[in-house]
């Protein structure tokens, strides 16, 4: 009698073993993903995360062998290998809290610390937020983090003073934002090409220069939360930008690490590493990013 291992194998798939699931590209469609379709082993329900799109085993067989009726795919995997479905395991879905709306109410419009960084009212206005008055985030500007359905998770301020020890103060699980989904998701999920930036300040200085395909990691490391979203846009190139530090190490070795762990999923040579010209995309003007783009 087959399990899902064996089923899977004879249908040509290319596994990938990790831990409860197998990871793979999917044939049913093109993909330079190695790991945006995923299968559970005891239970055979899967999940491709580019289509946001899941089902039953059955389901699977029918869309890799081209069937239009699903009880035929059954009849195989019944008759042919012997296989009888797991009933599946209902999972819990992690919430992530939703934050007051009125921790909002302490910002006010103030363009003179990103007006001064080349980033225009327009671009500010589309992303919302402003300098916070009072409260833990005075003398910030802070930007909201909305997610998929459009619920406050979390904020995130700049210090505009230079007073702070912390350039960025956070509010709210960044291992769980996927900014900014909320406003370019359009844009990212067309492109064929992903840039990974440290900060919100890189994001804005690349969108004034017209580089909109961008997501932001705030920080160094790659959450799962993020890499399942990247897995879910599969695009066919994905730049890390992380800063350039002058020390070579910091953003420089984490980009590589980076790298490394989600070149995992993707197929060989579409993750790059491409640090910005100077330290930061923030301390570049429009023709010195454009000129990185290109090179």
């Amino acid at each position: 009698m087959a399990d899902v291992r064996d089923v899977l194998l004879d249908l040509g798939y290319k596994i990938q073993d990790h831990g409860r699931e197998y990871r793979m590209s999917p044939l049913y469609r093109d993909s330079s993903s190695s790991s945006v379709l995923r299968v559970y082993k005891d239970t055979g329900w899967w999940t491709d995360f580019k289509e946001n799109r899941a089902g039953p085993f059955e389901e699977l067989v029918r869309l890799t062998l081209g069937l239009s009726d699903i009880e035929k795919a059954k009849e195989i995997i019944l008759d042919k290998y012997k296989f009888k479905k797991p009933e599946r395991k209902e999972s819990k879905l992690e919430h992530v809290k939703e934050l007051p709306s009125e921790i909002l109410d302490n910002l006010v419009e103030d363009y003179s610390y990103w007006g001064g960084r080349g980033v225009s009212k327009e671009t500010l206005n589309l992303f919302g937020g402003g300098k916070a008055i009072k409260g833990k985030f005075y003398g910030r500007y802070v930007f909201p983090i909305f997610n998929s359905q459009k619920k406050l998770i979390g904020v995130t301020g700049r210090d505009t003073t230079g007073e702070n020890k912390l350039k960025w103060l956070h509010n709210g699980p960044t291992s769980k934002w996927a900014y900014p989904l909320q406003i370019n998701f359009n844009i990212v999920s067309s492109s064929n090409e992903l840039i990974l930036v440290e900060s919100i300040g890189d994001m804005l200085a690349l969108w004034e220069a017209g580089i909109k395909n961008t997501m932001v990691t705030f920080g160094l490391r790659i959450s799962p939360h993020l890499l399942t979203c990247i897995l879910r846009l599969d695009p066919e190139s994905i730049i890390i930008a992380f800063n350039n530090d002058e020390d070579g190490r910091a953003g420089n070795k984490a980009a590589y690490i980076a790298k490394k762990l989600v070149q995992k999923h993707f197929d060989e040579g579409v993750v790059k590493v491409k640090l910005p010209c100077k330290n930061d995309f923030g301390c570049m003007d429009k023709k010195e990013i454009l000129e990185w783009q290109k090179s």
